[in-house]
């Protein structure tokens, strides 16, 4: 009796595995069907997608697929581009971001862009100017200044690595630069690589250069969650209808008129918007340098008018807000707020500042009897002390360019060392004067 009880028992429980295993490859099969018809309506949306943006007259881009060496043919520029090209390299990190404020959800991170010996010694003076001006805003009741990050892009390190916080990677590939000197056509290609593969604390980031100079503490400039851009008067879409078309498709001139009057620095974004944003900023950009017509009308900004466009391409141009006030650019600006009295946040080094003997503007050097131009500096960096700008010299913007980078060079050690041998190296503190560099320079 017993042991035919222990037999029902164990065939009951021979059943029921038998039930578990049946009900386990019944679901498997179910979950796979589902899987099977979500990768076909998957394809099918991008195909649709894919089609929709060359009806629109979109051009559209092989992208180089930089993983598996081969080529695949990516989406439109217009649309996300979700498979943009990055390198397997390993991202070089150096120490915690520079004191990153995750408690102020407004935060945004600085993210600069640098590379070649010019980037070298103007980064140094750039950090400079944001750590003070950082620690200024922590003073204030409000605070959006977060972390910061040096993005060099020549996929090496250098001696900056322990003095500013920094991540490297690589340029172009030759194969799609061609290779070209054009530097700049490696910045979009380098935040692709960055939001790729680094992660923030802050939600939103502005991209800057090296010649951008903090003047006081920047709040966030983002208009709610849409970007906030500096307002460029030499970005002008309408002025070249016919090559913004070939962008943007067959659009009205009204349509023209609403690719907006930015770069991409300085400009403020969200992390999630720029992921949606970078590809067709990548893509624009080379379409742009491979077209003549395009590459001649716009030049060394290219890029620039490759990011103005890349917004109207993804629609988020629409709630952009442009600030006049975001940078300053002397020698034509001349004081340190805008025509409506509002203060200017970042001074651009970009211009030669030359004056005559009468305190007029010139751009005939022979003319000049006073120069501030950071081009004299390509070789070596500035000395210290700079001369400051003659009584005849009208424009408060050009002495605060002067001051400003006096102020760094006196207090970023071993300045004199580094204008001697352009390195970066532990030293005795200013060894000599900069009159006595100048004199044996």
């Amino acid at each position: 009796m017993k042991a035919g009880s222990q037999a029902k028992s164990s065939a009951r429980r021979r059943g029921l595995r038998l039930e578990h295993a049946a009900g386990f490859f019944v679901a498997a099969a179910v979950i796979f069907f589902l899987y099977s018809v979500f990768q076909a309506s998957l394809g099918d949306s991008r195909s649709a997608a894919s089609n929709g943006s060359r009806a629109l007259g979109f051009r559209s881009r092989t992208l180089v697929n930089l993983e598996s060496k081969g080529q695949v043919e990516g989406s439109a520029s217009p649309s996300p581009c979700p498979e943009a090209p990055v390198r397997k390299e390993t991202v070089t990190v150096t120490k915690l971001v520079y004191g990153s404020t995750v408690q102020n959800p407004r935060a945004y991170h600085v993210v600069t862009t640098a590379a070649g010996f010019s980037n070298h010694w103007q980064a140094r003076i750039h950090y400079y100017w944001y750590k003070k001006q950082r620690d200024a805003c922590l003073r204030e009741a409000v605070c959006d200044m977060g972390g910061f990050t040096r993005l060099l892009h020549s996929g090496k390190a250098d001696d900056l690595m322990d003095e500013i916080p920094t991540v490297v990677v690589d340029p172009l590939p030759p194969e799609v630069s061609k290779n070209s000197t054009y530097i700049v056509l490696n910045r979009p290609y380098a935040f692709i690589e960055w939001i790729n593969k680094v992660s923030i604390p802050e939600k939103y980031f502005v991209m800057c250069e090296t010649d951008h100079l903090f003047m006081r503490p920047m709040p966030n400039l983002m208009n709610g969650e849409y970007q906030g851009a500096a307002l460029f008067s030499y970005i002008v879409p309408w002025n070249y209808p016919d090559v913004v078309r070939k962008f943007i498709g067959n659009v009205s001139d009204e349509e023209v008129h609403r690719v907006p009057q930015i770069g991409n620095s300085p400009t403020f974004v969200s992390v999630d918007e720029f992921r949606v944003l970078a590809p067709i900023w990548y893509n624009t950009t080379l379409d742009i340098y491979e077209d003549k017509e395009a590459h001649d009308a716009w030049n060394w900004v290219l890029e620039m008018y490759a990011y103005s466009l890349a917004t109207y391409r993804a629609g988020q141009n629409a709630n952009m807000k442009v600030h006049a006030n975001m940078l300053a650019h002397p020698p034509f600006d001349k004081e340190e707020v805008d025509y409506e009295g509002k203060p200017f946040y970042l001074l651009h080094l970009t211009y030669p500042c030359r004056f005559d003997q009468d305190g007029n503007m010139t751009d005939n050097s022979t003319l000049a009897v006073y120069t501030f131009d950071k081009r004299d500096y390509s070789v070596k960096p500035p000395p210290r002390n700079l001369p400051e700008p003659p009584a005849f010299v009208q424009n408060n913007l050009v002495r605060l360019i002067v001051a400003m980078v006096n102020e760094a060079t006196e207090n970023i050690p071993c300045w004199d060392d580094y204008v001697a041998t352009s390195k970066v190296a532990k030293c005795n503190q200013h060894k000599q004067t900069g009159a006595a560099l100048l004199a044996s320079m």
